[in-house]
């Protein structure tokens, strides 16, 4: 007897559990992430898109001021708890002044990582994991609408 096929994780706007970047949370594990953490002014969102397009060009999609989710609107009324922090392929780690801010919080501080679709999340929150932050969750980007829908207002 064959075994039946599995569906492997692609990178897709499809909102599905099953068609997210690996390390992207399912809906199941945001909401239980956001009934922990239940007090929505402490979460901190880490924006690891790039608002250098050249950098990331694809970050031009949803990230330009012509985009839906603009990077510009992190720690506006917009996105309040929003940090830009551009995760950076060359040295694997994220970048920006932001980045002094996130050092200040105390390391079991509730974060949220995202980026389009969660690659640089995933990265983003494995690299806040080897600093010492120990609540953190990958929320996969706008192309992941359920879960952008659950987080991306703060």
């Amino acid at each position: 007897m064959t075994p039946p096929a599995t569906k492997a994780a692609t990178p897709s706007s499809s909102s599905s559990d099953d068609a997210r970047k690996p390390g992207v949370a399912s809906n199941a594990e945001m909401r239980a992430f956001l009934e922990q953490n239940q007090d929505a002014s402490k979460i901190v969102i880490v924006d690891a898109r790039n608002p250098d397009f050249s950098v990331e060009p694809s970050d031009e999609l949803y990230g330009s001021i012509r985009g839906k989710f603009p990077i510009a609107d992190c720690g506006t009324e917009k996105r309040p708890n929003a940090l830009n922090a551009p995760f950076d392929r060359t040295k694997k780690a994220l970048s920006g002044s932001n980045v002094d801010i996130l050092q200040t919080f105390e390391k079991d501080r509730a974060i949220i990582t995202h980026c389009g679709g969660g690659g640089r999340g995933q990265k983003s929150k494995e690299w806040l994991e080897k600093e010492g932050f120990t609540n953190v969750v990958n929320g996969g980007g706008p192309q992941v609408s359920e879960l952008w829908d659950m987080f991306g207002h703060l």
